[in-house]
């Protein structure tokens, strides 16, 4: 029975007073996030002429950043000397660290060297005070769509991200590390990308095999 035909059930025809609260809420179930392959996300970022705009994808595919979190980031918050990223401005204003990948550190050195950015890690134009808007960084993958039209998902910049933990997973990083490096509260949010993680299955130890290895 339908919502509005329990609530007519119960006002007009028993003369109850309605008290929606005492009925079950349903489970919306969650849709599993888009995830790119390796391949994919490395054509998605050569398929970017310009080196800033290719800086700030590649950022946030290595570092797993939230959009917002990438451009509130400073020059300052990139600590090249213990390989970390410091993540200013987190869900409920939190502070969090994630890797620094070595290629990362390269292309921001030169990207530093061409725009020489001064509070902002991505400014947001030329002699700008301000960093660099979302809309800018949407309208980015916008125009590599039209040069990568042979993949068919539909990634947005949130997808780089959600590439990040998917394949750190197939490469073993251990979940509870993952779910730091996202800044994930609650770690049912980061098992959900087992879900869509793929296996080499070539390259999987067999128990049995691990347990009788030395009779192999």
């Amino acid at each position: 029975m339908g919502h509005y035909a329990l609530k007519f059930l119960y006002t007009q025809v028993l003369k109850k007073e309605w008290e929606a609260r005492y009925l079950p809420t349903p489970k919306v179930p969650k849709t599993l996030p888009v995830v790119l392959s390796p391949e994919e996300v490395e054509e998605v970022i050569e398929s970017i002429p310009n080196l800033k705009h290719k800086t700030i994808i590649m950022f946030i595919y290595s570092t797993g950043v939230r959009i917002s979190e990438c451009i509130n980031m400073r020059v300052k918050d990139i600590d090249s000397k213990r390989m970390q990223v410091k993540v200013q401005e987190g869900k409920g204003r939190k502070q969090r660290y994630t890797q620094l990948s070595v290629y990362m550190l390269t292309m921001l050195r030169k990207y530093y060297h061409s725009y020489k950015p001064k509070y902002w890690l991505f400014e947001g134009g030329e002699g700008a005070n301000s960093h660099i808007g979302e809309t800018a960084i949407r309208e980015i993958l916008n125009k590599a769509r039209y040069k990568t039209s042979k993949i068919s998902k539909h990634y947005t910049p949130h997808t780089f991200r959600h590439s990040f933990a998917t394949h750190h997973l197939e490469l073993g990083t251990n979940l509870l590390v993952i779910q730091r490096f996202m800044g994930h509260s609650d770690i049912k949010d980061t098992i959900r990308y087992l879900h869509v993680q793929q296996y080499a299955v070539d390259k999987l130890v067999n128990p049995l095999d691990n347990l009788y290895s030395k009779e192999v």
